[in-house]
């Protein structure tokens, strides 16, 4: 017993020296140990824990790109977990009004089995970021005190190969299936908030297709062959070391089917377009992360450039007061886009990186990517923008044809023939005239008479009312043609008067 109180003792006088000795150490000391201390203490833990873990952020580590494994367990859980779960969340689905959307709520834990294996996830939510960490934010308007949401896998060690080589394998397989046959086209644009800027969609089901395009046949069929073309050249872009990509301009007036061509090969890929308003990008990093947002298989759209990029230009070439001048005086309603100096593009977006988003070290970040600018005065646009390489295709969008114009009329009227189509052919090849409006000549206006309306009603179901609907059909055929034509005249005369010298100046010749 004596010899115990003696050591008990002995323990005591060294941890009292052992204290003073710790006092009297430097501080720097004190700090070194106890990061020792602090990072052998999870390592003895986990020697204890039989269990492992997998994060599963909503970003990447940069943030700058969407961590595709994130929506893939997303839409994992939604279809397996939500019975055992108790907190949910609901959103409105793209498809329909009627359906909502399902999905686990954050913090919520729900567990699965596969193979006999429990897995337990939990959707975390953002979280503060450890004081003292110093972090450098590449994104504007990113918060620097919080970390993104994530999902947390929990599994015994004994399954750890079983998670990497089949549990996880098995959530993407099932992920990219469920993506190909549910797959909604989009149409996205993006939009600032609280300084970060993101892009938000709706459900995109453009009408046109381009057997409907009003416009040149063989043209057309040359689109359509490049399109498919640049679908199945995955292997060649590979082979000479391009970026998979390719850029098409449309130029033409405005009305001439630019917008409608869009939409025609978005259907003919099946691709989600972009539709990027360049006015409303802070500088080139928040146009780098838009352009890392966005996915494979889509066409990324730039409307009217020449209305943004004209100031780029003038500025590039001229200095800003020129260019200020030239501006004030010819396009007064002109939005504009202010050029920086190369080392000095803090709140800007500069035309260098304009050309790094469409081809450059940026473009080669993502594969099978369209690059569609559209403009009205392609004689404004820097040549260094739609060089070959940038916009690899040039298509332009005439004024409306006699070709053109029987396309539109099958397509407004179902008709192929009609006695004005000589009339209305020798007017269109007189004056340019846009398809947009001799698509609205086309129009029916849906003025309808009361006696036809009341004997289809009655003869509903009968042989006749086939026959007096294809009549009504030619009474609108023969209004809208008779329109179009009077239309076409008008324009043309218009020409005329202001082509045909003013009287005075008739006069004073004479007189010479």
């Amino acid at each position: 017993m004596a010899l115990s109180v003696e050591k008990w003792v002995g323990f005591g006088s060294a941890m009292a020296g052992f204290g003073l000795l710790w006092s009297r150490m430097p501080e720097h000391v004190h700090d070194e140990a106890r990061h020792i201390i602090s990072s052998l203490v999870p390592m003895l833990m986990s020697c204890f824990n039989p269990y492992e873990q997998i994060s599963i952020s909503e970003y990447g580590e940069e943030r700058f790109r969407r961590n595709k494994m994130f929506d893939a367990v997303s839409t994992y859980l939604r279809s397996t977990c939500l019975d055992v779960a108790s907190n949910l969340k609901a959103e409105l689905g793209d498809k329909s009004k009627d359906d909502p959307l399902i999905s686990l709520d954050e913090d919520q834990e729900v567990v699965d089995n596969f193979d006999g294996a429990r897995m337990w996830w939990r959707l975390c939510p953002k979280s503060a970021k450890k004081k003292g960490a110093t972090i450098i934010s590449l994104l504007p308007g990113d918060s620097d005190d919080e970390h993104p949401r994530c999902y947390r896998l929990v599994f015994h060690k004994r399954h750890r190969k079983l998670v990497l080589d089949s549990y996880l394998p098995r959530i993407v397989r099932q992920w990219c299936e469920q993506t190909a046959t549910d797959r909604q086209r989009l149409l996205f644009t993006n939009h600032s908030q609280q300084g970060k800027s993101h892009w938000i969609n709706v459900p995109y089901n453009p009408p046109a297709k381009f057997d409907m395009l009003a416009m040149d046949h063989r043209k057309k069929v040359e689109i359509m062959e490049d399109l498919m073309a640049f679908r199945e050249a995955k292997a060649y872009h590979s082979k000479v070391g391009k970026a998979w990509k390719r850029g098409y301009l449309l130029y033409g007036p405005p009305g001439t089917g630019k917008s409608t061509m869009i939409g025609a090969m978005a259907n003919f890929l099946g691709y989600d377009v972009y539709d990027l308003d360049l006015t409303s990008i802070k500088n080139n990093a928040e146009l780098r992360k838009l352009f890392l947002d966005t996915t494979d298989k889509s066409i990324i759209v730039i409307e009217d450039i020449d209305a943004i990029e004209v100031e780029l230009t003038t500025k590039r070439k001229k200095g800003k007061e020129a260019a200020t001048q030239e501006n004030n005086s010819d396009n007064h309603n002109l939005v504009t886009i202010e050029l920086s100096d190369k080392n000095n593009d803090h709140g800007k977006v500069t035309l260098s990186g304009l050309l790094s988003f469409v081809e450059g070290l940026w473009s080669a970040c993502g594969s099978e990517r369209i690059f569609v600018f559209t403009t009205n005065h392609v004689d404004r646009l820097d040549p260094a923008l739609i060089r070959r390489g940038r916009m690899d295709r040039h298509i332009e969008m005439s004024y409306c044809r006699f070709e053109a114009f029987k396309m539109l009329a099958k397509s407004y009227l179902d008709i192929t023939e009609h006695s004005l189509f000589g009339e209305i052919g020798q007017l269109l090849d007189e004056i340019n005239t846009t398809l947009a409006d001799v698509a609205d000549s086309l129009m029916p206006r849906g003025k309808r008479n009361g006696e036809m309306d009341r004997l289809l009603d009655e003869m509903n179901g009968a042989p006749a009312a086939d026959l007096m609907l294809r009549v009504k059909r030619r009474r609108e055929a023969d209004d809208c043609l008779a329109g179009l034509v009077e239309t076409l005249k008008t324009k043309k005369a218009a020409k005329m008067k202001s082509a045909a010298p003013p009287m005075d100046s008739m006069g004073e010749a004479k007189e010479e």
